[in-house]
């Protein structure tokens, strides 16, 4: 997927006035691209376009101007977007009691890595693009940044794929699973076919 630039940001005072229509998009497009996995995690598949917003809305709400500070944020956000081959997800652990979730979260240390997407023959195995020594190995962030790398194989036979698509957590301590709404799995088949 493409990365963002300078040229496709658009200047706060010019947002403004717009900022309205491109949200009504973007709710649009996460109604498709957002699943709920159980009452605990929910996942939201990463477009250009939900990435743009989130940059756009960080500029609106800093007033953000200095070139500098929106290269940086073009650096962290395009993070967000998969490689070639790649879809991307941010997995939201979603627990409003705060004791409840530290301990959960302590539970299920790595699981930016046992998030898989399953099709046919095919089991499609997450990771996080971070920094190791950022890795706490006693506890687990609330947000992940997930990739999930596909061979040329496995993305040709994913984008003519006809049956269920699972996505599906395998921790040693927490598994779940969801099958992809049909409109969900065609978008995601036009993304890794582009």
């Amino acid at each position: 997927m493409k990365k963002l630039t300078l040229d496709d940001l658009v200047p706060f005072q010019s947002y403004l006035p717009v900022q309205e229509k491109f949200l009504k998009s973007v709710i649009e497009e996460k109604k498709t691209r957002r699943v709920r996995l159980n009452d605990r995690m929910s996942g939201l598949f990463e477009t250009r376009l939900s990435v743009w917003f989130q940059v756009q809305e960080m500029i609106r709400a800093e007033q953000i101007e200095q070139q500098e500070y929106l290269e940086e944020m073009l650096e962290v956000y395009n993070d967000l977007l998969p490689d070639d081959g790649e879809l991307s997800m941010t997995l939201f652990i979603e627990i409003p009691n705060q004791n409840e979730l530290r301990l959960f979260n302590k539970s299920i240390v790595s699981i930016e890595n046992h998030v898989f997407l399953q099709y046919g023959e095919h089991q499609i195995q997450s990771y996080e693009p971070t920094d190791e020594d950022d890795k706490d190995e006693e506890y687990t962030q609330s947000v992940h940044y997930l990739r999930f790398p596909f061979t040329p194989e496995q993305r040709r036979d994913f984008v003519s794929y006809e049956g269920d698509i699972v996505l599906s957590v395998s921790h040693p301590n927490y598994q779940t699973q969801l099958i992809l709404s049909a409109e969900l799995v065609s978008s995601l088949q036009k993304e890794l076919n582009d």
